[in-house]
């Protein structure tokens, strides 16, 4: 019996954790801005785990980019997350409220602590986000993890969290990361002008020409 209790208790402490999953629950932006949330994990002791990001719900027409730092704080696991809303102008599909993500560590963890910061490019938030006392982050600080849907043009995953990051932070913000989020909106074709009027006789009626505001021709000499 001693030494089925002791084979027991020596494949305990051979067979390694089992992997650890939790859910991060996001709030999706509002069309044409961005969110940014900060994933934290803490690691009292021991090496970080390895942490993987995956899809748990629906994205809707929202971009969803996450990265991890490459130099990462004292204690802790910390993870990026960029949501950009990408439904067009004009288009009548919802917006979808809440972004859900999976996460899995290699290690049993305790579950992350998140903050967000929401429609951070028309407006900055009202107070500091947590993720600014990361200091800025160029893409080059940033290691990819996940992606989903279709990003905004001529900006890949870290670009995208780089930009997100600044704009939450009140940094400066890219012009082309402003426009490929929020494209302007195109002005109406100005209407053609009227041609001109030929000659005709003072007893023919006069030519209306096709303006938003009618005016006749003028009277032929």
């Amino acid at each position: 019996m001693r030494r089925v209790l002791l084979a027991v208790l020596i494949s305990s402490l051979v067979v390694p954790a089992v992997a650890q999953a939790h859910r991060v629950r996001l709030t999706a932006p509002a069309q044409f801005d961005v969110a940014l949330a900060q994933v934290r994990y803490a690691v009292p002791h021991g090496p970080r785990p390895a942490l993987r990001f995956s899809l748990a719900g629906p994205t809707g027409l929202d971009y969803v980019a996450v990265a991890l730092l490459r130099r990462q704080p004292k204690r802790a696991l910390v993870a990026l997350v960029a949501v950009v809303n990408r439904r067009p102008r004009g288009s009548q599909a919802p917006d979808v409220a809440r972004i859900l993500l999976g996460t899995r560590l290699s290690r049993a963890m305790r579950a992350p602590t998140v903050t967000q910061a929401t429609n951070v490019l028309l407006a900055a938030p009202a107070q500091t986000p947590a993720a600014c006392g990361l200091g800025p982050r160029a893409v080059g600080d940033l290691r990819f993890a996940m992606r989903a849907g279709a990003p905004p043009p001529g900006f890949g995953a870290r670009s995208t969290i780089a930009q997100a990051l600044a704009a939450a932070c009140r940094r400066p913000v890219d012009p082309a990361f402003r426009a490929a989020v929020a494209p302007p909106e195109l002005s109406p074709p100005l209407p053609k002008p009227c041609p001109p009027c030929p000659p005709r006789p003072r007893n023919h009626p006069a030519i209306v020409c096709p303006t938003p505001a009618p005016e006749a021709c003028p009277e032929a000499a």
